[in-house]
């Protein structure tokens, strides 16, 4: 899978990067574009962890794939006209990151959960989901929130969250997923309204 290289690296260099990537976004500058400037990187040649949640410190380079979304978030709220509707530059940003594989991972990140309010985006990101998975799954176990490396299923993200507000039982979201992937957890999701 390829990753914008722009993510890759220690925490300390991809954060400063990313300042520069958030004032970019606020400008209305197309995402694709700023977050593919430097390149993209195929992350099977690549050492390091897929980072969706808490950050790794240290010299290491990893992936951080939940950024810009998580920094990007404060600074755009506060460009809303009203609390409760996201302004034109954060729907742009969302309806982008549905387009690549690596967008859909950024919102996948459980840092990026704000993203998926209101819940009008909960349907389009489902589907990108569902049509990344298998890109998204053949990875493996470098999907990192703590500890060690786990399976993309095997870590909090928002599909969990989606799902859950869907009615997906718990139980379900808790357990190993079917060999058939997440489309086959849609059998216990509520008929929508």
């Amino acid at each position: 899978m390829l990753l914008p290289a722009i993510q890759y690296g220690p925490w300390s260099a991809v954060k400063k990067r990313m300042r520069t990537v958030v004032s970019q976004l606020k400008r209305g500058n197309d995402p694709i574009e700023v977050m593919t400037r430097d390149g993209m990187l195929d992350c099977s040649a690549h050492p390091g962890m897929l980072v969706l949640s808490g950050i790794m410190t240290g010299p290491v380079p990893n992936f951080h794939c939940f950024m810009p979304w998580k920094l990007a978030w404060g600074p755009l709220f506060d460009l809303r006209a009203t609390p409760t509707s996201p302004a034109p530059v954060e729907d742009a940003i969302f309806e982008a990151s549905l387009q690549t594989p690596w967008g859909i991972l950024g919102l996948l990140a459980n840092e990026s959960n704000s993203w998926l309010i209101p819940t009008t985006r909960h349907e389009p990101f489902l589907h990108a989901v569902l049509g990344a998975w298998s890109e998204l799954d053949a990875v493996g176990a470098r999907y990192y929130a703590a500890v060690q490396g786990e399976r993309l299923w095997s870590v909090p993200n928002n599909l969990h969250y989606v799902l859950a507000n869907m009615g997906v039982p718990a139980e379900i979201l808790n357990a190993p997923l079917p060999a058939e992937g997440p489309r086959a957890l849609l059998r216990y999701a509520r008929p929508p309204n």
